[in-house]
């Protein structure tokens, strides 16, 4: 039972917190919608899928499968920044979300027991699957929490969010840092950490990383923008 909730869980987490973002997001921005629910099945056929090989050297396969994580993980980010910013439209419709929304999408975060998971099944190394683990799990019930409490005054806490989404990049960059310096050899992780990169926590660096990035970036713009018009 517990195989078959480490190796399904993330997946089925998912397709949960996609499918909530598509029906909450149905009426508001329908194109939004339909993109989220498209991105996440390609995540699902690419994530069945390993990355890097199993051998803990580093050889050309591996820089290879380094680049297409590194490219796969961080890309969609960098485009949905863009659209938000560049793109009128979507500026627009992104607006009429509410912040209380924006932060309960990262409540997916809970995931993070299956970075821990993987850690006591000798997957990952403590340094990404304990430590990132328990702050993802962090963020992800402080989501909640957060969210309830902006439920009637999207504004009355704006320092709050930026700072909860500080320490949510925070986290993100500890892990990628991490799998950097483990691959560059600047520090030597045991296990390496290319679970990561291979089924079943591949669909976490191919959905839920790159979309945290993306809410946390766009929340401190915003609120940033709110503040100092006050």
């Amino acid at each position: 039972m517990g195989e078959l909730f480490y190796n399904f869980g993330p997946t089925a987490l998912g397709l949960v917190a996609a499918l909530a973002i598509t029906f909450y997001c149905w009426s508001r921005f329908r194109q939004a919608s339909i993109a989220v629910l498209i991105w996440f099945i390609l995540a699902i056929v690419v994530s069945q899928f390993p990355i890097f090989s199993q051998s803990q050297d580093s050889n050309q396969m591996d820089f290879l499968g380094f680049v297409i994580f590194g490219t796969l993980a961080f890309t969609p980010a960098a485009v949905l920044l863009y659209l938000a910013y560049r793109v009128e439209s979507v500026n627009e419709k992104l607006k009429s979300i509410s912040i209380s929304a924006l932060v309960l999408t990262q409540a997916y975060r809970v995931g993070g027991i299956f970075l821990i998971l993987a850690y006591l099944q000798g997957d990952l190394p403590a340094e990404i699957g304990l430590v990132s683990g328990v702050l993802d799990v962090t963020i992800g019930i402080t989501a909640v929490i957060l969210a309830i409490y902006l439920k009637n005054d999207q504004y009355k806490a704006p320092r709050l969010v930026i700072a909860w989404a500080i320490v949510s990049l925070i986290d993100f960059s500890w892990a990628t840092v991490m799998k950097f310096a483990s691959f560059f050899g600047v520090i030597e992780l045991d296990p390496a950490p290319i679970m990561l990169g291979n089924p079943p926590l591949l669909i976490i660096s191919l959905f839920a990383l790159p979309f945290g990035i993306f809410i946390s970036v766009y929340l401190i713009v915003r609120l940033r923008a709110e503040i100092s018009r006050k």
